[in-house]
């Protein structure tokens, strides 16, 4: 009697189900991280701004909402970032949520929290 060797179609066709999955996951995620790092260089970007910490907090969020613009990202609404000072110590938190379809009524739903400090000199 001879053996069989390899994969009938039935599971070939199920493999291949399971990474066009993955792979449609990610084109849907993948964007989504890239924009969160953008998010995050930005932000970051303003710990190297001189005397960041001694100006008004409408002018570094305008400053922030600039530089978003610049670097494409939308989606941040002024509501989802938070500044903040007390003392010495000026905060700036962004939180927000983006949600991404899959497929039919299924979606992803990633949440971002990012905090900088920024201490006046």
């Amino acid at each position: 009697m001879k053996r069989q060797h390899g994969l009938t179609m039935i599971s070939w066709l199920v493999v291949l189900t399971v990474i066009g999955f993955f792979i449609m996951v990610g084109l849907r995620v993948v964007p989504v991280y890239l924009e969160h790092h953008s998010v995050k260089n930005v932000l970051e970007s303003l710990n190297h701004e001189p005397f960041i910490s001694r100006k008004p907090v409408s002018e570094i969020r305008n400053m922030l909402f600039r530089r978003f613009d610049i670097n494409n990202i939308n989606g941040l609404d002024r509501e989802q970032v938070r500044i903040r000072r007390s003392g010495g110590i000026t905060t700036i938190e962004i939180n927000y949520e983006k949600r991404r379809p899959i497929a039919g009524n299924v979606e992803v739903l990633m949440t971002f929290n990012e905090r900088l400090e920024l201490v006046a000199n």
